[in-house]
């Protein structure tokens, strides 16, 4: 079924919309079981039009991990200036909200379960090395920010002194992605739902870490 632009949407370039419906698709359906021909009915595109952007199923899927995936937990430090150690804590944690919440807003009806569909894809993802090294330095690469942003709390007596910035960050991180995985079978509206577990949960830990919670 062709993918339905809706009244007074403006017309999507034809890579931008091979991109867009692979990733519904893969959300939707797994990698493994979405073919070319799947994208091309859904896009309403060719074979060559696919083919004029794309070499291959597996390049449009490395464009897709790009376009919606490391582009968007991609951290930019200037967002995180000016703001407490508190403030940039939960800009951190709603990088990940982001990600959720696109995954819901996909397609004209949305996808349920957002949570445990991008779970699903991102493990059958790892099944391609260079992707499952790409998956690992990108998470390397948050658990550091957040051990630096720990360190600058504790520099500026927001975290008590006598606390391991490293222990700290594995503990932020292990709760960050704990929340989402703890709640991956909620139907929908996961980014108010996270955004309420984020209150409740980071609310008591900072009362333990921090010295004026």
């Amino acid at each position: 079924m062709a993918l339905q632009k809706e009244e007074g949407e403006p017309k999507i370039p034809n890579k931008e919309l091979i991109l867009k419906t692979a990733y519904k698709l893969f959300l939707k359906k797994g990698y493994q079981s979405v073919s070319i021909k799947d994208i091309m009915e859904a896009s309403n595109l060719s074979k060559g039009g696919i083919y004029h952007h794309f070499e291959s199923k597996e390049g449009i899927l490395v464009a897709v991990l790009d376009e919606y995936f490391f582009k968007e937990l991609s951290i930019k430090e200037s967002d995180f200036e000016g703001l407490n150690f508190k403030q940039r804590i939960e800009k951190a944690y709603m990088l990940g909200v982001g990600l959720f919440a696109m995954v819901e807003s996909m397609g004209k009806n949305g996808i349920k379960y957002p949570i445990q569909r991008l779970f699903q894809f991102q493990l059958e993802c790892e099944n391609f090395p260079e992707i499952r090294k790409q998956f690992r330095e990108t998470s390397i690469a948050y658990k550091n920010f957040i051990q630096n942003i720990v360190s600058e709390g504790i520099q500026n007596n927001e975290v008590k002194k006598d606390l391991d910035p490293e222990t700290l960050s594995y503990q932020i991180v292990g709760m960050i992605e704990g929340v989402a995985v703890h709640h991956s079978t909620v139907k929908k509206d996961v980014a108010a739902m996270l955004t309420e577990k984020y209150e409740k949960v980071f609310r008591s830990y900072f009362n333990f870490i921090c010295p004026n919670p």
